[in-house]
């Protein structure tokens, strides 16, 4: 059972999206350019508050629970979440859309870029690990927290990966928010793995679209690294350091990372009006 959410923002409003084998719940705010927003491992669509006032000025913002995290009912399945992207946007009735990811969710976001290219029109990758570009430098022990998950210890899983570089915050706003959101986390995707899609050398210089590769200036050397080869691979893409921040960089430095976002996005394509209903 899932613990019981904060409020969402007054300028929030939510629907639900039938995908296979259930369904995902999605977030909005905002008119303008639809941009869909995918979050990280153990987090949930909140991880994008920081980002609702600023960006939602332009953007049509959708923000959803990925299958196997938050108010998601279908299962937890890397290999599909392409699909529930694409099956989002067709819901709206978003024909193009920019999409961005973080960490876990910027993995989602190539692949969804790489298997529809021609429906996205700009694409912001953040702190992706791209273990088939960069060697791995870094370790994330899934194996012991799987263990924890499947023996229901699930304050010792959320205390030992709060405490993983990946998770460090650089403000208090930033641990708060992090604080509430993992207090949610209830490991059911660790009981279900799936391999995420790799993404050699060769699938990313085919990338047609215009690519933001960007981590905060603190992330980890190796998800740094990853950010730079994959703009010196991609064919249109940029790359940027968030200052004073860590791998959750949207947290960290909200001002700086949205005004990336936003400086990218309008050099992508002409602001558009929402999709009527």
């Amino acid at each position: 059972m899932l613990a019981v959410r904060s409020p969402e923002p007054d300028a929030v409003w939510h629907g639900e999206v039938a995908v296979a084998g259930g369904s995902v719940p999605i977030f909005m705010a905002g008119e303008g350019t639809p941009l869909i927003l995918l979050h990280g491992w153990s987090l949930d669509h909140r991880m994008w508050r920081p980002q609702i006032a600023d960006l939602a000025k332009d953007f049509f913002l959708v923000m959803p629970d990925r299958r196997g995290c938050g108010g998601a009912t279908a299962p937890p399945d890397l290999a599909r979440e392409a699909e529930d992207v694409i099956a989002i946007a067709d819901f709206l009735g978003f024909d193009r859309f920019a999409l961005a990811g973080l960490s876990r969710g910027a993995v989602v976001a190539l692949d969804v870029a790489r298997r529809h290219g021609s429906r996205i029109t700009g694409l912001v990758v953040s702190g992706a690990p791209l273990p088939a570009l960069v060697a791995r430098e870094e370790v994330i022990d899934l194996d012991r927290f799987r263990t924890l998950a499947a023996a229901g210890d699930l304050e010792r899983l959320r205390a030992e990966w709060s405490r993983h570089p990946l998770m460090e915050t650089h403000s208090p706003a930033a641990r708060a928010l992090v604080f509430d959101i993992l207090a949610d986390y209830d490991g059911r995707d660790l009981l279900m793995p799936s391999d995420p899609p790799g993404f050699p050398r060769e699938v990313l210089a085919m990338l047609a679209m215009p690519v933001l590769a960007m981590t905060g200036a603190h992330d980890t050397l190796w998800r740094r690294e990853c950010a730079r080869v994959l703009a010196a691979v991609a064919p249109r893409a940029r790359h940027i350091e968030i200052t004073g921040a860590g791998h959750l960089a949207n947290a960290d430095n909200p001002a700086a990372f949205n005004a990336a976002v936003a400086s990218f996005l309008r050099s992508c394509a002409p602001l558009q009006s929402r999709p009527p209903a």
